[in-house]
């Protein structure tokens, strides 16, 4: 690509991401409904720390998929999690886990009621980045910007062997193995492929980008969508 349009491009970027500081920082959103942004992703694609660097920019709370897990596990404090997630901002994810006493075995069906529950509220309330669990197929187009993380496999091989230490071969045995678990789950709760890019506003291909370059990327998408 030409020196030139790798800086128009680039401008472009800044200018979206300059202008959403701005407004953010001279209040243009208070008492707006901000929509959140669902991620899923391939695995080793980097797609949990680019969603963190997006709720960070944004000051938005993180959801990551263990949380939403555990929260909708417990039937007990599901309906008090959807109250503080109506009524308050959370300052972090420390203010659900403290609500949770304890967890026990919910059968499968409503195990999936209550994080539907969970992830609607969060959709209805915005201010949130949601990591998996399907997000983008319980919430409508009107209150996400979902987004899809993919890299080449080599990539996402390598990304994993460093960071668990592990041989090749063996990284590329846990990607496998998440891929077909999270595959067989869209599949069988909203009978989806979970790789059709027709579900997904966004599809980033980390291969070449950098975490800040793809969260940037995403950044303007949302900007673009909800706000052009």
């Amino acid at each position: 690509m030409p020196l030139h349009a790798e800086e128009r491009i680039q401008e472009f970027v800044n200018g979206h991401i300059h202008g959403w500081e701005g407004l953010r920082s001279g209040g243009a959103f208070v008492g707006r409904h901000l929509p959140v942004i669902t991620v899923s992703m391939e695995p080793g694609s980097d797609g949990s720390q680019i969603a963190k660097l997006l709720a960070d920019w944004f000051g938005f709370d993180y959801f990551h998929r263990e949380l939403l897990e555990v929260v909708a596990s417990d039937a007990k404090v599901s309906s008090k999690v959807i109250e503080k997630l109506e009524k308050d901002r959370l300052s972090g994810i420390q203010d659900l886990i403290s609500q949770i006493m304890d967890t026990r075995y919910l059968h499968t069906e409503v195990y999936q009621e209550h994080l539907e529950k969970i992830v609607r509220t969060i959709g209805r309330r915005g201010y949130g980045v949601i990591v998996g669990r399907g997000a983008n197929f319980i919430l409508p187009p009107e209150e996400r910007l979902a987004v899809r993380i993919v890299a080449p496999e080599e990539h996402r091989i390598k990304r994993i062997s460093k960071t668990f230490s592990v041989l090749p071969e063996d990284a590329q045995k846990r990607i496998r193995n998440r891929e077909e678990k999270r595959a067989l789950f869209i599949k069988k709760t909203f009978k989806h492929n979970i790789g059709s890019p027709a579900h997904y506003d966004l599809l980033v291909n980390t291969g070449m980008l950098t975490r800040d370059a793809a969260a940037r990327l995403i950044c303007t998408a949302w900007l673009l969508k909800f706000f052009k």
